[in-house]
């Protein structure tokens, strides 16, 4: 479900914050220099699971992400910051399942944005990592024992 759900909050950015010129996926080795900003990343952070049922038939997993946004000036990404906010926090973000070669439909899931952080540049010299924001997003998911589908 991780991979279904960061690949649908790609795609939803991609689609809804249109002033983006790419929402880049962060894994190991991927590289932000020379990328033509504004642009977003989106990387995954630590997931948390809770059993709220006896004899594990329901929990919780809380998947975690940490959204960066680059922009080319503080005015921008003032902007972009609001917009992006309000993407995060629209109450149907399509979801996509991903197991097969083709994304197709798979419901809806909602994001609870739980910070916003600017983020200042160690290197004045570093355009790449000037003017960005981060927002740490929550997507909180209950499951049935056995199943792979969700509930918000």
């Amino acid at each position: 479900m991780l991979h279904a759900i960061q690949y649908s909050i790609i795609r939803h950015l991609n689609e809804t914050v249109t002033e983006l010129n790419d929402v880049v996926w962060i894994y190991d080795g991927v590289t932000l220099t020379g990328r033509t900003k504004p642009f977003a990343i989106v990387e995954q952070m630590q997931d948390d699971t809770t059993v709220i049922a006896k004899e594990r038939a329901y929990y919780e997993t809380i998947y975690r992400f940490q959204i960066g946004l680059l922009a080319r000036s503080t005015a921008e990404r003032a902007k972009l910051t609001e917009k992006m906010r309000q993407a995060l926090l629209q109450p149907n973000i399509p979801l996509f399942n991903t197991d097969g070669p083709t994304p197709t439909s798979a419901g809806f899931f909602y994001c609870d944005v739980t910070a916003v952080t600017p983020m200042p540049v160690e290197n004045t010299a570093d355009e790449t990592n000037k003017h960005k924001v981060y927002f740490d997003v929550e997507v909180p998911a209950i499951y049935r024992n056995g199943s792979a589908q969700f509930e918000q």
